[in-house]
């Protein structure tokens, strides 16, 4: 394991803000796909994650 660097912050800087409402971007993105398409872009985007582990995304339960 090699760190080349590590920063951290206090926050103080960050503004309040006032929570208006989810975001629909997503999801209106993915009804524009369909499922099939959604499960294609995960097959070839979601397999697996930052750190080379399975997602599991396509495993039904």
């Amino acid at each position: 394991l090699q760190i080349d660097l590590v920063q951290t912050s206090c926050g103080f800087a960050v503004p309040y803000y006032e929570f208006t409402g989810d975001r629909n971007t997503l999801t209106d993105w993915a009804a524009r796909q369909g499922e099939q398409s959604i499960q294609q872009y995960w097959q070839k985007n979601n397999l697996t994650s930052l750190n080379g582990k399975s997602t599991g995304i396509t495993v039904k339960k």
